[in-house]
């Protein structure tokens, strides 16, 4: 497997996560230990660190025609949409 694509794939499972913090603030859809302590963590810190790293270099590579083929083009489209919806959420 590309090292670009794992951390493609991890960034997505990361953001997946910061959804699940997100709706965790209004419905406890998880009970509370150990469990849920670990979906915080990754959602609120991972997640944007990964995310915004991943999408650095796959910017550089794109741009550097790089690119084509590495990684699946609807997963760098959603962790892209997830990095824009962190950042507002973030700076908000």
């Amino acid at each position: 497997m590309d090292k670009l694509s794992f951390w493609h794939k991890l960034a997505f499972i990361a953001n997946i996560c910061w959804v699940a913090t997100w709706v965790m603030r209004y419905y406890a859809i998880i009970p509370p230990g150990d469990f849920q302590s670990t979906i915080i963590v990754t959602g609120l810190i991972t997640a944007i660190i990964v995310n915004i790293i991943v999408n650095l270099i796959t910017c550089v590579l794109w741009f550097q025609k790089k690119l084509a083929g590495r990684v699946a083009r609807w997963l760098i489209i959603l962790n892209f949409i997830f990095l824009i919806a962190q950042l507002y959420l973030y700076i908000k």
